[in-house]
């Protein structure tokens, strides 16, 4: 009996070429080779050096080819044309059924719109990260940027051999519900088995550590760390994991640990195990937005003090308590000035215990069967 021929497989990041998102794209690598085998990795020697350094060594290897991108930023013709003939020479060179692009700004839904015209048995993916969030809102009234901004954009993509992908249930979920769309699917970000942290007793240190994870601005909720900060009564020490935006200046992180240049991933991992607790706040556009610093967290194993949303609730009812989740800031500063409330050895260990539920679930070997159905290969 003759089986069927091997499916080759290329995964291409189109739009990063730094070390942006390595390691949720070494998780989904990974997945995909699990689920069809590996194939080419087409990125920028940048963007393949910072996933490697995150990729589990033990995971199978994939050929690397390099490629160019724009930089992303904004909305260009440029950019489409340059993604136009780097997506078609990797399809004509290794014609892959299926491709599947890492990231997808509106240029890109436009050339995958050409693509699959161009070669009518392609079938192609594009992972949407954050970007859906600049499909609400204000819209530009010009009618040239009109043209092709992500909301055209979307509607270009809709073909029966694109799909179009976001990295958790509950953006699924706002993005149907904003009405962009409701043929989503759903590729959960995975996290990476070698940087997990071993679940171990917990006990408090005599100052307990709340730390804010990843880029720090506005979208993130960092304004309110900050406003809980200046209000804290109770002893803690307060840090960031990661770079703050701009938009702060020196006065506004007094106080606050700052790492003094950009952490790599093996130092910040390291920064994120030294904390107690992790503080989120998202704003309401971050519905429509994965956080691979919330993974990172859980992969880490450290619980949250947060604002309560779709995305951590359900998670919480989903596995068990992940942390403090609160209604409001309010009940969050009354949480922190309670100097007895954070420092509770077991129901630190039943967060840790959800929490190691939830990254069991989060391996690339337990997305791969998914991965593998949607690709159908």
């Amino acid at each position: 009996m003759v089986g069927r021929p091997a499916v080759r497989v290329v995964v291409a990041e189109p739009t990063y070429g730094e070390d942006e998102h390595a390691a949720v794209n070494a998780g989904l690598l990974e997945a995909v080779a699990l689920g069809c085998g590996p194939g080419v990795f087409a990125a920028t020697a940048r963007q393949h050096a910072a996933v490697q350094e995150a990729a589990d060594p033990a995971a199978a290897p994939w050929s690397w080819q390099e490629i160019a991108v724009v930089p992303p930023g904004g909305v260009h013709l440029r950019r489409m044309r340059a993604q136009w003939r780097v997506l078609s020479a990797l399809v004509e060179a290794h014609r892959p059924n299926p491709l599947v692009l890492l990231s997808a700004g509106p240029e890109t839904l436009f050339v995958a719109r050409g693509l699959v015209l161009r070669h009518p048995s392609l079938r192609l993916f594009a992972v949407m990260h954050g970007n859906l969030a600049t499909a609400i809102g204000w819209r530009s009234r010009d009618p040239r940027r009109r043209l092709i901004d992500l909301r055209a954009g979307l509607r270009v993509a809709q073909h029966p051999r694109i799909g179009l992908v976001v990295l958790e249930e509950h953006i699924r979920s706002a993005a149907i519900r904003h009405g962009l769309g409701r043929d989503f699917l759903v590729w959960p970000i995975a996290v990476l088995a070698n940087e997990a942290a071993p679940v171990l007793p917990w006990s408090a240190p005599p100052r307990l550590r709340l730390a804010f994870i990843g880029t720090a601005n506005r979208h993130k909720g960092f304004d309110d760390f900050l406003a809980l900060h200046r209000q804290a009564g109770s002893p803690l020490d307060w840090a960031v994991v990661g770079r703050p935006s701009a938009e702060y200046d020196a006065a506004d992180l007094a106080g606050i640990a700052v790492p003094p240049s950009r952490l790599g991933r093996a130092a910040f991992l390291a920064e994120v195990r030294r904390a107690d607790y992790a503080f989120m706040a998202f704003r309401g556009d971050y519905e429509l937005t994965a956080s691979g610093s919330l993974l990172d967290c859980i992969n880490q194993r450290k619980p949250m003090i947060a604002v309560r949303n779709d995305m951590l609730d359900g998670l919480a009812r989903r596995h068990g308590p992940i942390g403090y989740l609160c209604d409001d800031l309010a009940a969050v500063h009354a949480l922190l000035s309670d100097p007895l409330a954070l420092r509770d050895a077991a129901a630190y260990a039943s967060f840790q215990r959800a929490l190691n539920a939830i990254a069991a679930t989060r391996l690339p070997r337990a997305l791969a069967a998914t991965v593998r159905d949607n690709l159908k290969c």
